[in-house]
């Protein structure tokens, strides 16, 4: 509940301008800030909450981008803030998506409140209190990427800030110039990405060393470090995929009947590590018998037909098994919440024609974001809140789509090495860590998450050549939920109690909250 405003530090009125004019400058910088009062558990919480922008520079161009910034900062009852308290810097991924289902679905001190797993209905949404928010432990600043949600950019910076390398640049030098606007250089600092949002996390850890600041912990969920497999659907893509079509398949009842979910994902896990792996690596050499008897343990594990799978040479793609495992039903599956199913208008297709739990989410969570940021929070600029930058997905011009070409640390030096034309970060994140041994990670993912599968993240992980004794400082956690994690408000709460676990911790005690199985190796004959 609000306690009204506290002051308009140094709010700017400008005139409204074209679309033509936006391109050529930004508006001034602009803050403001109300007070208002959380209670938890009993407690009672002051809080200011600040909406503003802070504008940063590229090589070529400044200033290039104006970024919007949601700012959550805990506070005595006059309303003064402690600086030496912990500050994390959060963001949505996209790339170039705006931080609305970060700021309202998950640890700020107020969350949008509509049905889980279902479809939601249209306005009025609600918006309430937040019980498992992370101001008690940690102040909180939600940022917009350059050109999305109440971000700017302009024209000229897009070729530079509309890429892999760009954009972390853009958030190393948003995060440094809010750390001095605030006067928080001495606090502790944390990063948290979500979906591409652990791709410019990871990247972003290893930038900020490079510019002088070294994160307390970094926290990735439904994470995408390396799009190699992704790019080429190499035998890595199925096999990655391939326990979280198991769990999806459980929870709609089509496989797994009568065991435990932990128990229907080690026997996946194992499968996919093993035989399925096996299989997809023999590929045309593969004996028919052999390829008929793994088609059918992948159908009973993941509730497929085996002639389907035959069919599709043990290979099923992500976007064909949310057509496929409910068609009987005449309904499909959705892409970031495997428990959410819709219905489809082509019934013939291979492939749903639309992502049925984006279409039940997306409204009321941009409704009430506009809502709370600008009836509640106070802002008034012009420019409309854009989900994502308008950037063209299908061009490869740099300033009119996005460039993924990404330089990676030098194992060998303490800068930047090759380049490479899609982001992996796996050596970025292993040089952030060996670089500094205090860093401390905490993965987590949905285990129906069809986006961003929990058993690829297990393998890049896995694959980040930290020497033995720096492999502890990674920690696994899992939510029964999708994407979203946070959408389904069980796994919220347990993903506000892990943070807390987190940030008291330091490297040495993040085992105890480590929750990854006994990883399921083949066995190693010579």
């Amino acid at each position: 509940m609000s306690e009204g405003t506290t002051g308009d530090a140094t709010a700017v009125k400008t005139a409204a301008t074209s679309g033509d004019e936006r391109a050529k400058r930004l508006d001034e910088e602009c803050e403001k800030t109300t007070g208002h009062v959380i209670v938890i558990d009993g407690h009672e919480f002051h809080y200011n909450a600040t909406v503003g922008t802070i504008n940063i520079d590229t090589p070529k161009v400044k200033p290039a981008a104006s970024v919007f910034y949601a700012a959550f900062d805990l506070t005595d009852a006059k309303g003064n803030a402690d600086s030496t308290r912990p500050v994390t810097f959060i963001f949505n991924g996209g790339p170039g998506s705006s931080t609305t289902f970060l700021l309202m679905g998950s640890i700020a001190p107020r969350r949008i409140d509509v049905p889980d797993a279902a479809p939601v209905p249209a306005a009025p949404y609600h918006l309430a209190d937040n019980a498992h928010t992370l101001l008690p432990v940690s102040d909180l600043v939600f940022i917009d990427a350059a050109g999305a949600g109440f971000s700017q950019i302009v024209d000229d910076a897009k070729k530079e800030l509309w890429s892999v390398d760009g954009d972390v640049a853009g958030f190393s030098a948003f995060i440094r110039a809010y750390l001095s606007r605030r006067h928080r250089w001495n606090s502790p600092k944390y990063v948290l990405g979500e979906s591409y949002g652990t791709t410019r996390g990871a990247a972003l850890a290893y930038r900020l060393q490079q510019d002088g600041v070294a994160l307390n912990g970094l926290t990735l969920i439904s994470n995408i470090l390396d799009y190699a497999h992704t790019l080429d659907t190499s035998d890595q893509y199925y096999i990655g995929y391939f326990p979280t079509f198991a769990s999806v398949a459980q929870y709609h009842g089509r496989a797994g009947v009568g065991i435990s979910a932990e128990e229907h994902l080690a026997q996946a896990r194992a499968f996919a590590n093993g035989p399925y792996r096996l299989a997809l690596a023999a590929g045309a050499s593969l004996g028919d018998d052999d390829r008929r008897r793994v088609a059918e343990r992948y159908a009973e594990l993941t509730g497929l037909d085996a002639a389907y799978v035959l069919d599709s040479d043990l290979r099923v793609l992500d976007t064909r098994f949310r057509k496929e495992l409910l068609r009987a039903d005449e309904r499909i599956v959705g892409r970031y919440d495997g428990r959410v199913a819709g219905y489809d208008l082509d019934r013939t297709a291979a492939e749903e024609t639309f992502v049925v739990d984006d279409a039940f989410l997306d409204p009321a969570y941009s409704s009430l974001a506009n809502a709370y940021l600008r009836d509640e929070l106070g802002w008034d600029r012009v420019p409309e809140r854009r989900g994502f930058a308008d950037f063209d997905w299908s061009s490869t011009e740099p300033g009119k789509g996005w460039t993924w070409w990404h330089k990676q640390p030098d194992a060998t030096k303490s800068s930047w090495g090759p380049s490479i034309p899609f982001p992996n970060v796996v050596p970025d994140l292993a040089a952030a860590i060996a670089h500094q041994p205090t860093l401390k990670v905490l993965i987590g993912n949905g285990i129906y998450d069809l986006c961003t599968p929990f058993f690829q993240t297990e393998y890049d992980i896995d694959h980040l050549g930290l020497p033995k004794p720096l492999r502890g400082n990674v920690a696994f956690t899992y939510y029964p939920a999708g994407h979203m994690l946070y959408s389904s408000e069980p796994s919220l709460a347990k993903f506000s109690r892990d943070l807390r676990r987190f940030y008291e911790a330091d490297v040495s005690g993040l085992a105890a909250l480590g929750e990854r199985p006994a990883p399921v190796v083949p066995a190693i004959c010579l």
